[in-house]
């Protein structure tokens, strides 16, 4: 908590923000001395010092973010110069600003807090079956998020599968006989199926034999895609019609809003000679929170907000 901007301010106010040891001298709060972190840009380095300069100073580094980023790197974007220094951090994201994945890398020193009160959007699945993307990914301990009221973190919803092809269908065009002596019959010659052919060759045989044509079952409709940055839902398509007997396409599965799984793809319909195939598989809902190599943590402090997806 920032030191008082006005008013009366003691030597102890200043030894309770910055810490230190009685007794208490204003040698030991020179900026960049060890104890009072840059930000606090009234503060002198060197020389001559006073109380006055305490007012409003505070024992952190703090960055608003307030504009929008498809991508947000925590270190490279705002505590390049601090990242491996114990100073405690604070990245404040402003009210209706939305940014895309966030990063917090590896390798930070002291502590970071940040209080979002904005939106941290995971993409969502945009091919068949794709998953989710993360919001955040935390590689680093001693993290707290806070969630004011009005604000979200939101994994990406799921694509959904495709829809399944229907199955084949087929129609009798009557029956032939076959020519026996040598000479093609006329299922072999102009008809995919002759199987019920006396010894099942027209060739060689004298019989009768049934003949179909076969019509290609309908194609499975598309997938929807999942919600996440800069992307909105959308529900699968419908499959399309077969041929004579043959089955329609299942519909593609819907995608799935923030932090939920796609929908799996629709099995296309029988047709009267095979059945359809199976849709294929939807995609899972991405993370709010994913951590990675970490394995103490402070994820939620104040959390008035929204969250869609995992966090733990």
């Amino acid at each position: 908590m920032a030191i008082v901007g006005s008013g009366a301010l003691s030597f102890q106010a200043i030894q309770n923000e910055f810490g230190g040891s009685h007794p208490i001298s204003l040698s030991e709060y020179y900026r960049n001395g060890g104890a009072v972190p840059s930000n606090n840009t009234n503060v002198a380095e060197s020389g001559a010092i006073n109380v006055g300069s305490f007012y409003n100073a505070v024992n952190e580094i703090g960055v608003t973010v307030s504009s929008g980023a498809s991508t947000y790197n925590v270190q490279t974007a705002a505590f390049s110069s601090y990242w491996t220094t114990a100073v405690p951090k604070r990245l404040t994201i402003n009210g209706g600003v939305t940014l895309g994945h966030l990063t917090v890398p590896a390798n930070m020193a002291g502590t970071l807090i940040i209080d979002n009160s904005g939106a941290v959007l995971g993409l969502g699945g945009n091919s068949a079956g794709a998953a989710g993307a993360t919001a955040m990914t935390i590689q680093s301990t001693g993290v707290t998020i806070n969630v004011a009221a009005g604000a979200f973190i939101r994994g990406g919803g799921g694509a959904g599968g495709n829809g399944g092809t229907g199955g084949q269908g087929r129609t009798s065009q009557g029956h032939c006989t076959c020519g026996g002596n040598g000479l093609p019959g006329c299922c072999a010659s102009y008809y995919s199926d002759y199987s019920n052919c006396c010894g099942n060759d027209c060739n060689n045989f004298y019989g009768c034999c049934t003949c179909y044509v076969y019509h290609s079952g309908g194609a499975g409709g598309a997938f929807g895609r999942g919600e996440g940055y800069s992307q909105s839902q959308a529900n699968g398509a419908s499959g399309s019609a077969g041929g004579t007997n043959a089955g329609a396409g299942g519909s593609g599965g819907n995608g799935g809003t923030f932090g939920n799984a796609g929908a799996n793809g629709a099995t296309g319909a029988n047709g009267n000679h095979t059945n359809g195939s199976a849709g294929s598989g939807g995609g899972a809902a991405g993370r709010a929170v994913t951590f990675s190599g970490v394995s103490a943590y402070t994820i939620i402090g104040t959390n008035s907000g929204t969250i869609n997806g995992a966090y733990t």
